[in-house]
């Protein structure tokens, strides 16, 4: 696990990741995705105290290669060196599950982790963006069977799905339900599922503007 995992329980986690979601990452989503971008998101915490040092969005009206995530990382490394913190003393949030192109720009990019709120099944069912997985599969050529298990809340293995390695040597891999699992006490839990639901909702709610986006490029 990272060092922010061993200084935070996952509430501390939850509650942090979830006000960045809101108040950082949100507000810049909706009037990106109204202008032509998608709506995927992207932050960097410091793992010490949470704190937020840079949020941002989908940047794709002006390249496809400027999603949420290497968009963030692009202006991130352009925070001047003395005043910016080392790779290895944050952590790196994204709204939904990383794609295979971020999902490596975060590796080449030093970070030892991510956290996120949406699977790429979430994804594909709600948003209607199915290149996540398809690409796994048809390029990477990842099969069903051959990788890790998603955490489910009830504490079972959830079915195994084509996807990266979630636990390794260079990188952890954590999905909000995960933290929401590591939640010991039922209440809590409870309280905290809900808080969760709540944010992915108003999020969400981008996937409107983002399916009128897409129907009148088409």
């Amino acid at each position: 696990m990272t060092d922010a995992l061993k200084l935070h329980s996952p509430t501390a986690l939850l509650d942090a990741l979830c006000t960045c979601i809101e108040k950082d990452i949100h507000p810049l989503s909706t009037p990106a995705v109204a202008a032509g971008s998608k709506l995927f998101g992207a932050a960097i915490l410091r793992k010490s105290d949470l704190s937020v040092v840079y949020a941002d969005t989908n940047q794709e009206r002006g390249s496809p290669l400027w999603h949420g995530e290497t968009w963030t990382l692009k202006q991130f490394f352009e925070i001047p060196a003395d005043q910016r913190p080392q790779v290895d003393g944050c952590l790196f949030l994204t709204t939904h599950e990383p794609c295979s192109l971020c999902l490596s720009a975060i590796l080449w990019s030093g970070f030892d982790n991510f956290i996120y709120m949406y699977t790429y099944e979430e994804t594909h069912h709600v948003f209607e963006c199915n290149g996540d997985l398809d690409i796994f599969n048809d390029v990477f050529n990842v099969r069903q069977g051959e990788t890790g298990r998603q955490a489910s809340l009830d504490g079972k293995l959830a079915q195994i799905r084509p996807q990266y390695k979630l636990r390794s040597s260079r990188l952890v891999a954590l999905s909000f339900a995960e933290l929401l699992a590591a939640i010991t006490d039922k209440m809590t839990q409870a309280e905290y599922l809900a808080k969760v639901s709540r944010v992915k909702t108003s999020y969400g709610r981008l996937s409107e503007a983002y399916r009128r986006n897409m129907s009148v490029e088409e």
